[in-house]
């Protein structure tokens, strides 16, 4: 058994204290000789401490990286789904070898304190319920952002004070165990391709190089934040879509629910484009999908074989708005609001194809009797 996380209990890193490992390059100007680079994944030469947040962070609920119940609640609030992860933004303190690294203006946009357990067979919304509690048997922990490999070490604690539990499977936790298992390896492959060590110090040279050459900071790091325009099909990609693919089979026959397929992406984590070809399979068996799919900071749509939408979100994480279009059922909407002030007030409306409202409210009357 899991208990449920929603909205306002608290995520965090749980190596003392809040540590995550991150590369180091420093501030401009440069140093005449680089400072050496960590030898291990888990080495403390270059360590960065990560502020604890709650499951809902605004800049993660914004970008679409948080996964919340409209119409279940505990306590009043959402309940966190499959895949949630507080996402972008979270504040980054470089403590070692100093606090003056560049690459904390990527570190601190690019975050990510994701779940990566989830209970199959309660359905909240549609969607699995998410399972984040590393304290806990079985553990499910978060991963959390580090490089060069990114750790399964953090945990929701606060959810222990939740009341609801939900019930995984033995398949539910070997599927996370196996995603967690896999992209781990997945990273340590990447980092060995790209030179291991030696590697990130011939790319530290780079920017040393780049910034006495008369690159200013936003220059230097521009790249990473606006991506490219030029899609890949090297090595490295092929990589990333047979691992997950193969995690896709493993969740498949261990729990009935998992998609195979292919992506790819251009442009950036803030504004790009992804094309795919997918086929699921859920309760209801196989289903095949094609399309694309687009973010442009806090708006998101997509157009394939099902159906197209777009989904605008408040930039501070106080609702979203939605409307889709599915080529056999119609049309229908959304919209939810948030509200954390004073303890959370969640409200969703929905109008479905036909014109049926729909409100459910956390604080009150609601048209679906959806407490838990």
């Amino acid at each position: 058994m899991s208990k449920v996380t929603v909205q306002r209990d608290i995520c965090l890193n749980m190596i003392v204290p809040l540590v995550a490992t991150h590369n180091f390059v420093p501030l401009p100007p440069f140093p005449p000789v680089p400072p050496p680079m960590p030898a291990a994944p888990l080495s403390l030469a270059a360590c960065a401490i990560e502020a604890p947040v709650n499951a809902w962070w605004p800049p993660g609920y914004a970008l679409g990286a948080n996964k919340f119940t409209t119409s279940v609640f505990h306590g009043g609030m959402q309940i966190c789904l499959e895949g949630h992860d507080c996402g972008n933004f979270i504040p980054h303190l470089q403590i070692a070898p100093a606090p003056n690294n560049l690459l904390t203006l990527l570190h601190i946009p690019l975050s990510s304190r994701k779940a990566n357990f989830s209970a199959s067979t309660v359905l909240m919304d549609g969607a699995p319920t998410g399972c984040m509690t590393m304290i806990a048997w079985p553990p499910t922990p978060m991963t959390y952002c580090s490089e060069p490999i990114r750790m399964p070490l953090a945990d929701a604690p606060t959810s222990h004070l939740n009341s609801v539990e939900v019930g995984m499977t033995w398949g539910d936790w070997l599927a996370g165990a196996i995603g967690i298992a896999a992209g781990m390896l997945l990273d340590y492959v990447l980092f060995r391709r790209a030179g291991g060590t030696r590697g990130f110090g011939q790319s530290a040279g780079k920017y040393i190089a780049k910034s006495k050459a008369g690159q200013s900071t936003s220059q230097l790091l521009s790249s990473s934040l606006i991506g490219s325009l030029k899609p890949s099909f090297g090595m490295n990609w092929a990589l990333k879509q047979g691992v997950n693919n193969l995690v896709g089979a493993a969740q498949i026959g261990l729990t009935g629910r998992g998609s195979l397929g292919i992506s790819q992406s251009i442009g950036g984590p803030f504004l790009g484009l992804t094309g795919s070809a997918t086929a699921t399979h859920g309760e209801d068996g196989w289903s095949g999908k094609g399309g694309v799919s687009g973010k442009a900071g806090t708006a998101s749509g997509n157009l394939d074989t099902s159906g197209a939408g777009m989904t605008s979100r408040h930039p501070l994480g106080f609702g979203q708005d939605g409307v889709s279009h599915d080529w056999d059922g119609g049309t229908s909407s959304s919209d939810v609001d948030v509200d954390p002030f004073g303890g959370f007030d969640n409200q969703a409306t929905t109008v479905g194809p036909d014109g049926t409202v729909t409100v459910s409210r956390s604080d009150g009357p609601s048209g679906l009797p959806n407490q838990l």
